[in-house]
Order: C-alpha cells, then structure tokens, then sequence
C-alpha cells in the first residue's frame, strides 16, 4: 500500500471516528437532560378571573399560557395567589418567586421594576350595564354624566382616571370585580368598568348572563405580561419565556380555553 492510499484509509478512519465521537456525546447529553428534574417556577397572582383564578381550569387563561410555554421549556408552573398589593410585592422582591402576573405594559415597570415578557394575552376595558337601562357614551367625558362602579386600586384608563381626580366623574368603589357586577345587576349603580372578558366570565355562571352587556366601544386595552424579577436570573428566565411564546398560537389557546369555560357552565 503506497502512501496516498495510506493517508486516504487514515482520514476516512478519522472521519468515521469524528462521527462516533459526535454521536455518543448527543446521546449523553439526551441521557443527561432526561435525568435532570423539571424545574418550578414559582409565580404569584390574583383571582382575577378567568385570566388567573385557583378554581379555574389550568388556573386560569393567563395562566394557561404561561404553564404551555415554560412546559415546552421543561418546566413546571406554580401559583400563589394573594391580594393584587401583595401579589406586587411578592412577585417584585420575594426570593421565592420568580415573578408575578397578569400585569399591564407599563414604562415605570419595564424600565425599572421588571422583566417583562411579551404579550401573553390583552385585556380590552370599557363599560358593563344592563340591557334594560344602556349607558350611551362615545366619549369617556359622556360618563360624567353617570356614576360608574370601579374596583379599587385598579388602573382604569388615563382620561377616566384623570377626570375622577379632578372631581368630574363620580364613581362607586368596590372591592372586587364581583362585587361591582353585583351592584350593576341590583341596579345601585348603572354602569361599572369592568374588563370584557372579565364580565362574561362573571355573568357566565349567573342569570344576569343574557341581561348584562358590555360597550360597543372600549376604554382602553392593555396587553398583559408576566412581570420576572428583575435580576440576573429574571432576565434569563424572560429571555428563555420569551424565544418560546413565539412559537405558541394564543388566539387557538383562547379560543379553545374559553369555549372549555362555557361547556362547563351548562
């Protein structure tokens, strides 16, 4: 054998040998990342149904969303649910949490209190009322003329919330969305703020489903975020959150959730 054919029988050896090589460590790494446990991510939250909520399918749509994305990723979801204050405070500087959700685009918050993901849903807010006795408005100063139901501590819209600091729009506070549709549905107040989706959830398990409606037109709409704690590990979990969202269909996930929703209400 001269020695071009033996320089041709060593590279075709080490090339063979390079693709053994490849292929035990690709097998090593599968074995590896099997034996390795699902991680937990811990987040809090709110009942603010049906986006999030305990006694809620999959803890609610929000929720939903976020448990497909970090199940992709191989991880497992945890939520704890207190008051929005405490939820705030828990998901911002608690150790034991990786952050908190659903949460409004804010810039103060994206700038220097989270990091927040990409959209994992939208909330679309504008005016429930009764069938009956309709809240004609096209513009938010039309509702000054009415004294309107809003929940405590929540973000309305800027002009709506603007104008009851001012003392133009008289409002009825409530401690919970629940609450607020009670007093619409007992005819206290004739219209409160309220978030669509909100509102069917809330009126889906009641007789006032058919009688209670929601504006032709809306206050605002705000996307809604997870908000990871603004740290090194925050950052990458965002990161990580955020490169899979994309590849998740949240139109068919709502859809399919809430059409879930209804099916269990008959």
């Amino acid at each position: 054998m001269g020695c071009t054919e033996i320089s041709l029988l060593i590279n075709v050896v080490g090339e063979e040998m390079r693709k053994v090589i490849a292929f035990a460590v690709s097998i090593l790494s599968l074995q590896v990342a099997a034996a390795e446990p699902a991680k937990t991510v811990q987040l809090a939250s709110l009942e603010w149904m049906p986006f999030s909520g305990a006694a809620l399918p999959g803890d609610g749509l929000s929720s939903t969303v976020i448990a497909e994305v970090e199940k992709r990723l191989g991880n497992n979801v945890k939520v704890k649910y207190f008051e929005w204050k405490e939820t705030v405070a828990k998901g911002e500087a608690d150790a034991e949490f990786a952050g908190y959700f659903p949460v409004y685009y804010t810039a103060e918050r994206a700038e220097t209190k989270c990091h927040l993901s990409q959209p994992v849903g939208k909330s679309e807010t504008g005016i429930g009322y009764l069938k009956d006795t309709p809240v004609p408005w096209k513009k938010t100063s039309d509702l000054a003329a009415f004294k309107i139901g809003v929940v405590e501590g929540y973000a309305n819209s800027a002009e709506f919330d603007a104008a009851v600091k001012q003392g133009k729009q008289a409002v009825e506070v409530a401690s919970s969305d629940t609450n607020n549709v009670r007093k619409l549905v007992g005819k206290k107040i004739p219209g409160i703020v309220v978030d669509k989706l909100v509102l069917r959830y809330l009126t889906l398990h009641s007789g006032a489903k058919d009688s209670v409606m929601f504006s032709d037109h809306l206050l605002t709409e705000n996307t809604l975020h997870v908000c990871f704690r603004r740290s090194p590990a925050g950052k990458a979990l965002q990161e990580a959150f955020d490169a899979e969202l994309k590849k998740v269909d949240l139109a068919k996930l709502e859809s399919a959730y809430l059409k879930r929703l209804e099916a269990g209400a008959k």
